[in-house]
């Protein structure tokens, strides 16, 4: 025979007192199912079901039922009725509030709404707080406005800086200048300087670049000074004081005139003639001139290897020892007295 678990159970007791972790009671006068809870004390007790619930799930409608579940019908619709809420007072027909009321707004926006009681919209007009009492138009021609603003983005105060209309201008020559507003500066260039105005810029020219690494061309040029060069090249060349030259004078043109009455040479040998090469074929010497008179020379005559002396009228050779014997054949007689 089978056997039969029975589980407690009560006829009258609608919940049990006390239940062990999980003990399971029923009660027919609740119609609940219940269980001591697992892990909970003597008086932990859930209910977990029973006809009670079952009923209620069974009694579900769509209708418009009072104290009864809401059942979808087939086309998932159900019947809405009226809703009643458990409120105090005339809440459930009330269509404005028993006392009126306002809302208020303070900081940077003051704003008061009118007494209201919900039963119309109301509109009301919210002001700014004043932050900053300077009010007006401010900047001008020759002023502009300075302007303050707090970190909420309001401004907090205005006021204005005067702008300068006018400056000074000065020079290394002449008297200080003001320009006013509304004149015009004018840059006017001297001698061999342009000035030209082109997008807000002017410009400075002497019409050749004169950098450290240029080649520079002037016509006439004047130095008071000291004239320091490493280099000067130029097709005319006038000193009109003195010229002392430390280093070396190369001359390598076809004609040097010295117009001097005094010439002072520290070499004891001058050399002539000197771009000869190859076999000698130019005479070479010393020719003084005489103004009016015939020039007098001292030569070497290359043709002949021998020195000639020329007094104006006539030339005549100088006897040396090597062309003594040479030169001179016969009797040299010293005459008698």
């Amino acid at each position: 025979m089978a056997q039969t678990i029975l589980i407690k159970r009560s006829t009258n007791t609608a919940t049990p007192s006390s239940l062990s972790n999980g003990e399971l009671a029923y009660s027919a006068s609740s119609n609940k199912l219940f269980i001591g809870r697992p892990g909970g004390g003597t008086g932990d007790i859930d209910a977990i079901g029973g006809k009670h619930f079952t009923d209620i799930i069974t009694g579900a409608t769509a209708a418009n039922t009072a104290s009864k579940l809401v059942l979808r019908d087939g086309s998932g619709n159900f019947s809405a009725g009226t809703i009643t809420a458990s409120l105090t007072g005339n809440a459930s027909t009330a269509t404005a509030l028993q006392s009126g009321r306002t809302i208020a707004i303070t900081g940077d926006l003051a704003y008061t709404s009118p007494s209201f009681d919900g039963s119309g919209n109301i509109t009301a007009a919210g002001t700014l707080a004043t932050v900053n009492s300077n009010v007006g138009s401010f900047g001008s021609t020759t002023a502009i406005p300075v302007i303050t603003v707090n970190a909420k983005g309001l401004v907090t105060a205005v006021s204005t800086s005067a702008i300068s209309t006018s400056f000074d201008i000065a020079a290394d020559n002449g008297s200080n200048d003001t320009v006013a507003g509304g004149e015009t500066l004018t840059f006017t260039g001297g001698t061999g300087v342009d000035t030209t105005v082109s997008n807000n810029t002017v410009t400075f020219a002497i019409g050749q670049a004169v950098g450290t690494t240029s080649n520079v061309t002037f016509n006439n040029v004047e130095v008071d000074g000291t004239l320091t060069s490493d280099d000067i090249t130029s097709t005319n060349i006038s000193v009109a004081g003195n010229a002392t030259i430390t280093g070396n004078l190369i001359v390598q043109g076809t004609t040097t005139t010295v117009d001097s009455n005094t010439v002072t040479i520290g070499d004891n040998i001058i050399v002539l003639n000197k771009d000869e090469s190859g076999t000698p074929s130019q005479n070479a010497g010393i020719e003084i001139e005489r103004g009016n008179s015939t020039n007098v020379s001292l030569l070497w005559n290359e043709s002949g290897d021998y020195w000639q002396v020329n007094d104006g009228s006539t030339t005549s050779k100088l006897l040396t020892a090597g062309n003594f014997a040479a030169s001179f054949t016969g009797t040299l007689d010293g005459g008698s007295f």
